[in-house]
Parts: structure tokens; C-alpha cells; sequence
């Protein structure tokens, strides 16, 4: 699995589980990315961060057709009979409109609606195009003007998860670079954000996919299971002395964990 699609870090599950040295980092590593297509899967997601969609649709004649992943961010393609229907500039004017995100996890499934227009009956007659995942975009931040000239993300609603650009304030574009950023250049790494001396004390807006907590947690809880029943493979109960038996879970997921995961969960057969 791409390192994109990690829902959690070695460094949250050592802390999680207890684990003090880097033993089993090799084991642990490869949990989260098992756990994590696990979670994904259950979900019916191919990922939690930015990423666009181009869907088809059969036409039924309706108005409003709801879109098959949230959070949608924005819809940037809507053709009905390979037709070409523009965005709506408002005051109920001609063109599609869609339903926007709160911006807080979990979401819940947008749709896309026509004005002037329909989605006509027909089979796979319907091509919309958007951009999805949990983002948080354009947070303000200022580059220090001294020291390491890092920032480390607010992720007010989970952890980072993956880099989706920084721009000046008056909108130019920064690079993504390895290592040693010069001026207009960033390196990332778990959300921490370095900049160039010649940056200093600049404004600058950072966009980033995040993990929604509540799916970390479920990971973790997920991972820490998994590593904990190497010990145990195939037992389903302990006796401690004759004195005191202990049970243990035989289902593939814990219903807390499922419970968490619920509210994410794609159900839409369209």
C-alpha cells in the first residue's frame, strides 16, 4: 500500500500499544498498512484523502443525482448526453449547482443539482467529474522569522495525512522539494512544513488531507489487536490457575471499532 493510504503512524501505534523499542517497527509497520486497506474496504473507499472522481451515471430523468464519495470539495465536470452543463453563477440561474461540506468528519453524501436542465434518460448517459477527501484548505499560517522556519499543521480534525500544496498569500505557488527548500520551496514530513530563510516571516496558506480521528482510532484499535493475538494464534480462552478463565473475541472486527467506523461508511449501490 502507497504511503498515502496509511490511516495511522508507526509512532501513534507504538504509543497506542505500549511498545518501548523498534523491535517489531518492521511487524507494526506492516499492520497499519494491513489494517488500514482492511478499514478501507469495509468502508467501500478507495482512500479518505484528496482525490478526483470521474463518475458515470444513468440518466433517469431526475434533477438531482447524488455522488457516490463525500466529502465532495468541488465538481468541476457535469456532461448529460455528452453535453457540456455549466456551473450556475447564482441567483438561480441556468447550470448545476452541488451541495457543499460543512468541513466537519464525517460528512455526508452531496448531490449535484440542475437548474434549466435534467439529468435525461438514458444509460451511462452522465459524466460528472469532482474532487473529494477530507481536507482542510487554505489554513493561514506565517513563517517564522527565525529559527527552523517550520510550521507544524493545526489538523483541528485528525491527523495529517497527506501534503495538497502551499501558495503565498497573493496566491503564487510554492514547490515540494526532498530536502534543503530555497526561496519559494517546502519540504513536508508528518505535517510539519520547513521553508527557506529567504521566506522568513511570510504568509502563506497550506492545503492537506487529514485522517478523520475517529478512523485513526479505529486503526490503532485494529493494529493493537492484531499484535496482540500473535500471542494467542487460534486460543480462544485461558485458564490463569485453574482459578480464572479468560474469553477472547472471535469476531473479525470489535464492535467499538465498528461503531466508530459506521459513520464514514459508503452504502450508496448507485
Amino acid at each position: 500500500m502507497a504511503a498515502i493510504n496509511r490511516l495511522t503512524t508507526l509512532e501513534r501505534v507504538r504509543d497506542w500499544v505500549g511498545v518501548t523499542t523498534s523491535n517489531d517497527d518492521l511487524l507494526l509497520t506492516r499492520l497499519i498498512d494491513e489494517m488500514s486497506r482492511f478499514i478501507l474496504s469495509y468502508l467501500q473507499r478507495p482512500t479518505l484523502f484528496q482525490y478526483i472522481f470521474s463518475d458515470i451515471y444513468d440518466g433517469l430523468g431526475q434533477g438531482r443525482q447524488t455522488l457516490r464519495h463525500w466529502p465532495v470539495q468541488t465538481v468541476s465536470l457535469v456532461m448529460v448526453d455528452n453535453i457540456v452543463i455549466p456551473a450556475s453563477s447564482g441567483n438561480f440561474s441556468s447550470g448545476f449547482i452541488f451541495d457543499p461540506w460543512d468541513g466537519l468528519p464525517p460528512g455526508r453524501p452531496q448531490a449535484v443539482s440542475l437548474r434549466g436542465h435534467r439529468f435525461t434518460r438514458g444509460y451511462s448517459n452522465v459524466n460528472i467529474v469532482y474532487t473529494c477527501g477530507f481536507v482542510v484548505n487554505n489554513e493561514p499560517q506565517t513563517i517564522p522569522s527565525t529559527g527552523t522556519y517550520t510550521i507544524a499543521v493545526n489538523a483541528p480534525n485528525g491527523s495529517f495525512g497527506a501534503d495538497q500544496g502551499v501558495v503565498y498569500n497573493n496566491g503564487g505557488a510554492l514547490v515540494n522539494v526532498a530536502s534543503s527548500p530555497t526561496e519559494g520551496q517546502y519540504t513536508v514530513c508528518d505535517g510539519v512544513y520547513g521553508f527557506s530563510a529567504a521566506d522568513a516571516g511570510m504568509h502563506v496558506q497550506i492545503s492537506y488531507s487529514y485522517v478523520p480521528a475517529d478512523i485513526e482510532h479505529a486503526c490503532m484499535e485494529m493494529v493493537g489487536e492484531r499484535y496482540r493475538y500473535k500471542n494467542r494464534i487460534g486460543e480462544i480462552s485461558k485458564s490463569l490457575g485453574g482459578q480464572e478463565t479468560i474469553a477472547f473475541s472471535q469476531k473479525d472486527m470489535p464492535d467499538f471499532v465498528r461503531t466508530l467506523l459506521q459513520p464514514y461508511m459508503r452504502v450508496l449501490a448507485i
